[in-house]
């Protein structure tokens, strides 16, 4: 039974999506119950998967039984036990979140398609997770997509342009995804990761590879919101219904993420980009400038929510920076764990202030003014969170940047140890408004009996303010160094 379950996890979430909509005729919130249900089920199975992967090492899975490079495989190795687990953590919090959110900002009679569009879009991110199959990567990155710009579009007009926004970029990026699988295709004659992995390795100069290679990257950039590329994420993280923006803001936003680490390492390899040093030093730059824009953007935003996806646009910067570190741990290290640091962080903050927008309608940061005392727990929350952006020791936040700093030490790219402090004092900007308006500024709500979130919208948020501070204890203690040490073998980063 076990040695199925890599297709079983996806295959229950995508039957759960049509159970979902059959259910819709007879009960409109069975939805959302079958879906808290599946995601459960899920997490259960990803539990065995990573006890397997332990005690046995790679899972393989063959599709009908037809060995790869024919056949499509399903690979379940650490990184990839990883990023299922933080896909579906999240997506259970998430869910645990929506139901009162959906009741208000949804209308009743689209509450089946909500939730039968929710589980495909979850479910194209597991299938992302253990894929083994370039050509299937882009499918499931397409189910994931589509089911979200759906989502988004579910809230209103303003939704609507939002969705057709993201969609349009979206197409574009996934379409240069596909003309890297064709150009890699093209050269190689295999869609397996594995098997193009090899095969790459004795064509390296040729120009298509290169190309394969741009396309592929730039699509991916498209796709995770990367400076330039960022355009159509503020107003999607802005005007989607709450629920949505909490799961494409840490799950969708980090499975594109994981996409292009699985691309460059577990298919082209370091050899490869060892080859483009330029090109290379270039989109760490790209990424040094998106961390300081994205935060300057930041600083100029009244809207909180808005506030908050330029700093995810400044935090994608950070992935993508430290992954051009070439030869050290460390860089590969800040990335994957910035997959589960910025997904705590991001989480924690739009589920805050999608709150305030539930209780009392506060979409700008100067309507906040003293609801620190009105809500102090979900303030708190809030709070410990920023103090995590802002990178304050022994935060989640913190450990990315150490890791990126220590990166930059070990092969003497000093510069990215300045983009990392301007990065904190840029976000102590603007967090520090937010903070400052929530506990130091107006009386209005004072006077009034605290009124605070429902308490399945509350307790996802506290319980994430406590991870960002028991992860931060976890990755400083080096109780997950093993981890990443394994990655980075596995992806050729160290010997």
């Amino acid at each position: 039974m076990i040695e199925h379950l890599p297709v079983v996890i996806v295959a229950i979430s995508l039957l759960s999506s049509f159970t979902i909509l059959i259910s819709g005729i007879f009960s409109r919130r069975a939805g959302y119950y079958i879906s808290l249900a599946t995601i459960i089920v899920q997490l259960i199975f990803s539990a065995i998967l990573l006890d397997y992967l332990l005690k046995n090492g790679l899972i393989r899975y063959w599709l009908g039984g037809w060995r790869p490079p024919w056949g499509i495989e399903y690979v379940i190795d650490e990184l990839g036990a990883y990023m299922l687990s933080v896909v579906l953590v999240f997506s259970l919090l998430a869910t645990i979140y929506a139901r009162r959110v959906v009741e208000r900002e949804v209308e009743e009679s689209k509450w089946p398609y909500f939730y039968t569009l929710w589980q495909l879009m979850i479910s194209g991110m597991v299938g992302v997770s253990v894929t083994g199959d370039l050509f299937n990567l882009f499918v499931f990155l397409e189910i994931a997509s589509l089911a979200g710009y759906a989502l988004i579009a579910m809230a209103g007009r303003k939704a609507f342009v939002a969705s057709y926004n993201y969609l349009i970029l979206g197409t574009v990026g996934i379409s240069f995804y596909l003309l890297g699988t064709a150009f890699l295709y093209a050269e190689t004659g295999t869609l397996n990761m594995l098997d193009a992995r090899i095969l790459l390795s004795l064509v390296y100069e040729n120009r298509v590879v290169q190309a394969s290679f741009v396309f592929y990257f730039i699509g991916l950039a498209i796709k995770m919101a990367l400076f330039p590329f960022h355009t159509w994420q503020p107003d999607a993280y802005e005007h989607s219904p709450s629920a949505v923006t909490v799961l494409i803001s840490t799950a969708m936003a980090k499975i594109n993420a994981y996409a292009l680490i699985r691309v460059v390492f577990s298919v082209f390899t370091v050899s490869f980009l060892e080859k483009f040093v330029q090109v290379w030093t270039l989109i760490a730059w790209i990424a040094a400038v998106a961390i300081i824009l994205g935060s300057v953007f930041a600083i100029m935003q009244k809207s909180l929510k808005r506030m908050l996806a330029y700093s995810s646009i400044s935090h994608v910067g950070y992935i993508v920076l430290a992954i051009t570190f070439l030869h050290t741990k460390w860089g590969l290290s800040a990335a994957v764990v910035h997959l589960l640091n910025h997904s705590i962080m991001k989480a924690t903050l739009f589920m805050v202030a999608c709150g305030f927008i539930y209780k009392f309608g506060f979409r700008e940061i100067d309507d906040l003014a003293g609801i620190g005392r009105k809500m102090p727990f979900s303030a708190a929350a809030f709070t410990i969170a920023a103090i995590s952006m802002i990178g304050i020791p022994p935060t989640v936040g913190f450990v990315t940047k150490l890791y990126i700093i220590l990166a930059s030490l070990e092969t003497g790219q000093i510069a990215y140890i300045f983009v990392m402090v301007a990065s904190s004092l840029l976000s102590l900007v603007y967090f520090w408004r937010v903070i400052e308006t929530m506990y130091m500024k107006g009386d209005h709500h004072h006077e009034q009996e605290r009124d605070e979130l429902p308490a399945e919208m509350l307790l996802p948020a506290l319980f994430l303010a406590f991870l960002t501070i028991a992860f931060g204890l976890f990755w400083l203690s080096g109780a997950g160094m093993p981890m990443l040490d394994s990655i980075a073998k596995t992806l050729g980063v160290v010997p």
